[in-house]
């Protein structure tokens, strides 16, 4: 995910996970906090959209089929 600023060097690395399936969801949250990984969780892309950008180092993890926008059009709205 793009900032508009430089993160800061203390910056804790954040993994965003989209994906609709609760299960799947709170097992990468887990996975994430195991490798001492900030993790945040959305059920739908557009309720990862509503949320400001980072300013750290981030990487998106997404379901393909999620039900609002498929994550593969998610990809390109956030590498726009």
């Amino acid at each position: 995910m793009r900032s508009t600023s430089a993160p800061t060097p203390q910056a804790v690395p954040i993994v965003f996970v989209v994906e609709d399936d609760v299960s799947v969801r709170e097992s990468l949250q887990l996975l994430s906090r195991c490798a001492s990984w900030q993790a945040e969780t959305f059920a739908s892309a557009r309720e990862f959209l509503s949320r400001p950008r980072a300013l750290a180092p981030s990487c998106l993890v997404l379901d393909v089929g999620l039900p609002d926008l498929s994550g593969l059009d998610l990809q390109k709205i956030v590498a726009w």
